[in-house]
């Protein structure tokens, strides 16, 4: 058994993107179906990404997306759950984000993404800090 203390880091390189591979895939079998008389869309692929601190789950998720919208530092940074939504948009069309606590807000700078989820987890760190847990 190999000894822990001496287990190599994981790699701190960003994974390849894997949003530009997989959603257009699913987007065709819509098209597909759609030529086929189908009026309902495929529903995309859902993905928990479960793991210890510092273990890569962010960096799963933005290879799915294909964008850097995560915030990154040696502390806690996402700890809530996250439910991410991606949507097909047509071609040239701007991409943005939306959280469901602010309903209707589209955000369009990835920068504004990263700092509401820095805001939430904030909160809550402030709230369990404030109740004693």
């Amino acid at each position: 058994m190999a000894d822990e203390s001496t287990a190599s880091p994981p790699p701190t390189s960003s994974a390849p993107s894997l949003g530009p591979s997989v959603i257009p895939i699913v987007n065709k079998l819509q098209d597909i179906a759609a030529q086929l008389g189908s009026n309902q869309a495929f529903d995309l692929p859902q993905v928990a990404v479960v793991g210890s601190q510092s273990s890569g789950k962010s960096s799963v998720l933005e290879a799915l997306v294909g964008r850097d919208f995560l915030p990154r530092g040696c502390d806690i940074c996402t700890r809530r759950p996250l439910v991410l939504q991606l949507l097909q948009t047509k071609k040239g069309e701007e991409e943005w984000g939306e959280f469901l606590h602010i309903p209707g807000k589209c955000f369009f700078d990835f920068n504004d993404i990263r700092r509401e989820i820095q805001v939430i987890v904030f909160a809550l760190l402030l709230m369990i800090f404030e109740l004693g847990i």
